[in-house]
C-alpha cells in the first residue's frame, strides 16, 4: 500500500489491521506484492515511478480499496466500474475496483463499516445513549427546551455545482453541493453553521487527537436539530454522523431514499427528519415545520429512538460479528481478484 491515502482503508486503521494479520502481510516494496492496494484514485495517478515499473515487469493486480463513495464520485468518476483505467504520471493502468457498489465489503449486517474503524465510536456511543435512555418524557421536553440553537450545521461548504453529480441506476448521488444550499437556506430560528469553512474558524481536526469526542462534547444538549446529511446518497454509506445526533440529544437531519439502509435500522419514522428528493428551499421549510411541532410529541418519539440505539450499539457480540464479517468479506475479494 502507498499513497497519501493510505490511512484510510480497512486495512490501515489500528482497530481493524489486527483483523487481517494471519491472513494479509503488508510489504515494504512493489516488487515483493501479490497485490497494490490503493485507498483513493488520486494516490494512484501519482503512484511512484517504482511501482509502474514494477507493474510492468510482473502484471500483479491494482486495485482502488475505497471506503468513500465521496472519493470514488468526485475524483474516480466511475463508481459502477468493476475495472477501470486510470492514467498515473507513468503511463495508463488499469485499476480493479472495491467500493461501496462493486463489492459486499461495505454491506453491513447491523454496524455500518465506519463505526469500526475506532473503538472511541463504541466508548462514546455506550456512555451517551446509556445516559440518554434514562431520561422520561418530561426529560426530553426539558431537553428540548433549554437547547440554546434550534439548528445546527457542522460539515464542509461545498456549494461547487460540479458535486451534484447522480447515478440513479445505483441510487448515488452527491450531497455536498445540496447540503451546503439547505444550510445557507435555514434562516427560521437560532441557526448556526459551524466549522472552518463557514466561519474561518480553525480546523477542528488540527485541533484535537479524538475529533469525534470533541464534536460530541461541542453539540452535546446545543441543538433540536442536528445536520446528519452525508457527503454522498449511496444505499449502504452510513456513517458515524446519524448516530452523533441522537446522541447529543438531537433530532437527525438526513437524506435517504426508501431503499437506503438507514431504513432497516428499526429507528421510529418520525424521529428523524428525512429531506429526500426535496430542493433545498422546500427543505429548509420542512425544517422549519418540524421546529413547530409540539415539544411533547419530539420527546416521546426521542425516548424511543434512544432506546434503540442502545440496542444497536451496545452489544459486543454486534460488533464482534460485524467485524468478523467485515476480515471475511475483504479476505474472500482479494483473493477473488487474485
Amino acid at each position: 500500500m502507498t499513497g497519501r491515502h493510505a490511512h484510510r482503508s480497512p486495512l490501515s486503521y489500528p482497530a481493524l489491521r489486527p483483523l487481517f494479520e494471519n491472513h494479509i502481510t503488508l510489504v515494504d516494496h512493489p516488487s515483493a506484492a501479490d497485490l497494490y492496494v490503493f485507498a483513493h484514485v488520486a494516490d494512484i495517478q501519482e503512484a511512484p515511478q517504482e511501482f509502474v515499473e514494477d507493474w510492468r515487469a510482473r502484471h500483479r493486480p491494482v486495485l482502488l480499496l475505497s471506503e468513500e463513495p465521496f472519493w470514488d464520485t468526485i475524483w474516480g468518476g466511475r463508481p459502477l466500474d468493476d475495472i477501470m483505467y486510470v492514467d498515473s504520471a507513468f503511463g495508463l493502468l488499469p485499476v480493479h475496483q472495491l467500493n461501496h457498489h462493486t463489492s459486499n465489503i461495505f454491506n453491513f449486517d447491523h454496524l455500518p463499516y465506519y463505526l469500526l474503524t475506532d473503538h472511541r465510536f463504541a466508548n462514546a456511543y455506550r456512555y451517551r445513549f446509556s445516559r440518554n435512555t434514562k431520561r422520561s418524557v418530561q426529560d426530553w421536553q426539558d431537553v428540548f427546551k433549554a437547547s440554546p440553537v434550534d439548528v445546527s450545521f457542522m460539515f464542509e461548504r461545498r456549494p461547487e455545482p460540479y458535486h451534484a453529480v447522480h447515478w440513479p441506476q445505483a441510487n448515488i448521488m452527491g450531497l455536498c453541493a445540496w447540503r451546503t444550499e439547505l444550510a445557507q437556506s435555514c434562516r427560521s430560528g437560532r441557526v448556526e453553521r459551524l466549522g472552518h469553512s463557514w466561519s474561518g474558524a480553525p480546523d477542528r481536526l488540527m485541533l484535537t487527537t479524538d475529533w469525534h469526542l470533541d464534536k460530541l462534547v461541542r453539540l452535546d444538549g446545543r441543538a433540536r436539530l442536528i445536520s446528519a446529511v452525508e457527503n454522498t446518497h449511496q444505499p449502504a454509506y452510513i456513517t458515524e454522523k446519524f448516530f452523533d445526533a441522537f446522541a447529543c440529544s438531537a433530532i437527525p437531519i438526513y437524506f435517504a431514499s426508501a431503499t437506503h439502509r438507514i431504513h432497516e435500522l428499526g429507528l421510529p419514522s418520525d424521529s428523524w427528519l428525512n429531506l429526500y428528493e426535496q430542493p433545498p428551499q422546500e427543505a429548509a421549510q420542512l425544517v422549519k415545520d418540524w421546529l413547530q411541532r409540539p415539544t411533547s410529541h419530539l420527546a416521546q418519539t426521542m425516548q424511543s429512538a434512544q432506546i434503540r440505539c442502545l440496542q444497536i450499539l451496545d452489544d459486543p457480540a454486534t460488533w464482534n460479528h460485524e467485524r468478523e464479517r467485515l476480515r471475511r468479506s475483504v479476505v474472500d475479494a482479494l483473493a477473488c481478484i487474485l
